[in-house]
C-alpha cells in the first residue's frame, strides 16, 4: 500500500533545500589529475543512486509522485551512468592490465556477488522471520545465481534486481569480446548483442521493456576508456585536445557553459517519453520494428548522461558528499527498496522530508557496513581460490 504523503510540495522544497545546501558545502578545490579520473567517476555513481532512490520513493512507495519532483525524474539516466561507469572502468582496468576470462570471471564473482549474496540472505532471513514470507526453492536457487525475469515491486525479494540480471550479461560477454587493440570494436559486438537480446526478448523476461532501455551505456562507456586510454597519453590527440579546449575555456564563460549544459540535461531527463516527442514518435513508429519509447527514453536519456558527464569533467571542484554517495552506491543499490518497501521506520512515523533524509543517511551507514563486510569475505575467499 503506497505511503499517503501530505504536504508534498513543502517536503520536496525542504528536501531539496537540505541537499542543495549540504552538496554546496562539501565542494572542494580539486587537484588536476586528467580529463577523467576517478574523483569524477565516483560523483557520477553518487548522482546516479540518488536519482534512482529519488524515483523509486516517488513512482513506487508513495502515493503522489508529485513528492521530490523534479529530483525523481532521473532514473534512467541513473541507470545509464551505472552501466556506462562499469565499461569504463572494466575496459580501462583491462587495458592496463589484461586479465584471462577465468581470472576475470573471479574478480566479478568477489566484488560482485558476495555483497550480492549478504544482502540476498539477509533478505530471505528476516522476510522468514519478521513477515513470515517465504519463496519457492526454485526462485531461491535462481536468485543466487542473478536471474531476475521480473520486478514486482511487492513480490519479489527485491524489484530493483532486474538490473543485476543485464549487468551480469554485459559481465559474462565482456571478456568474451574484449579485444585491447580494437576495443572499440569489442563495444560494437556487445552494443549489438545487447540490442539483439532485446529486440528480439531472447532472455524470455517480464523485464524486456526495461532492458531495452539500456542497451548502449555499457558499450559508450568501453568506448570512452578507448578514445581516452586506447594510446599512450603523449600520443593520445583526443586527449590533448580535450585538454586544451578545457583549460583555455575559462572565466565566466565557463560557467555559462556548464549550466546550460545542466540545464539541457535536466530538460532531456524530464523529456523522455514518445508523448513528449510526437513528431518523432510518429516517425519512428511508420517505421516499425522499432519501438518509439525505446528510442526515445534511451536517446532523451543518453544525451542527459553525456552532457553531465562533459560538466563534471569541466569542473574545478570535488564534491566530498556526492563521492560519498558514489563509493557506496552498489550498496545502496541493494538494500534501498526493501528497506523501505518492507521495513520502513521513518515515512509512517515521521513527516516525508525527514523520512527521505534520514534513509540516505541510514544508506550510507549500511553501506559502508556492507562494503567492509564484502572486503572481509572476499579477501577470504580470495586467500582459498
Amino acid at each position: 500500500m503506497a505511503i499517503v504523503i501530505p504536504n508534498t510540495t513543502e517536503s520536496t522544497a525542504i528536501v531539496s533545500i537540505v541537499l542543495i545546501t549540504a552538496f554546496a558545502l562539501s565542494f572542494r578545490k580539486s587537484e588536476p589529475n586528467g580529463i577523467f579520473p576517478l574523483s569524477v567517476s565516483q560523483e557520477l555513481k553518487g548522482l546516479g543512486i540518488l536519482s534512482i532512490v529519488f524515483a523509486h520513493i516517488s513512482y513506487m512507495l508513495v502515493d503522489d509522485h508529485k513528492f521530490l519532483y523534479p529530483l525523481s525524474k532521473g532514473a534512467g539516466v541513473g541507470v545509464d551512468l551505472f552501466l556506462f561507469m562499469s565499461g569504463y572502468g572494466l575496459s580501462a582496468s583491462m587495458l592496463k592490465k589484461p586479465l584471462s576470462t577465468i581470472e576475470f570471471y573471479k574478480r566479478r564473482l568477489i566484488k560482485v556477488f558476495i555483497p550480492f549474496w549478504i544482502v540476498l540472505i539477509g533478505l530471505f532471513v528476516a522476510d522468514a522471520i519478521f513477515l513470515n514470507r517465504h519463496y519457492s526453492t526454485g526462485y531461491v536457487f535462481q536468485s543466487f545465481l542473478g536471474w531476475f525475469p521480473r520486478n514486482s515491486p511487492y513480490e519479489d525479494v527485491n524489484s530493483p534486481f532486474w538490473y543485476i540480471t543485464w549487468m551480469l550479461l554485459f559481465y559474462i560477454l565482456f571478456p568474451l569480446l574484449f579485444y585491447k587493440e580494437r576495443l572499440w570494436l569489442s563495444a560494437l559486438l556487445l552494443c549489438t548483442a545487447a540490442n539483439l537480446v532485446t529486440v528480439f526478448n531472447l532472455l524470455n523476461t517480464e523485464t524486456n521493456w526495461w532492458l531495452g532501455l539500456h542497451t548502449v551505456a555499457f558499450p559508450l562507456g568501453m568506448l570512452f576508456a578507448w578514445l581516452l586510454l586506447g594510446t599512450p597519453a603523449d600520443d593520445n590527440r583526443f586527449v590533448t585536445k580535450l585538454t586544451q579546449l578545457r583549460d583555455e575555456f575559462s572565466g565566466l564563460w565557463r560557467y555559462v557553459f556548464m549550466i546550460l549544459l545542466s540545464l539541457f540535461a535536466a530538460y532531456m531527463a524530464a523529456h523522455n517519453e514518445p508523448k513528449d516527442w510526437p513528431k518523432l514518435s510518429q516517425w519512428v513508429d511508420e517505421i516499425g520494428n522499432i519501438s518509439a519509447a525505446h528510442l526515445i527514453g534511451q536517446t532523451c536519456s543518453i544525451l542527459a548522461m553525456t552532457a553531465l558527464i562533459i560538466v563534471f569533467c569541466m569542473k574545478r571542484l570535488d564534491n566530498r558528499l556526492l563521492s560519498l554517495f558514489g563509493a557506496y552506491s552498489y550498496e545502496t543499490y541493494l538494500l534501498h527498496w526493501p528497506l523501505m518497501a518492507r521495513y520502513d521506520i521513518y515515512f509512517h512515523t515521521l513527516p516525508a522530508w525527514t523520512a527521505t533524509l534520514l534513509w540516505l543517511l541510514t544508506f550510507i551507514v549500511m553501506g559502508r557496513f556492507l562494503q567492509n563486510a564484502s572486503q572481509s569475505v572476499g579477501a577470504w575467499v580470495d586467500s582459498k581460490w
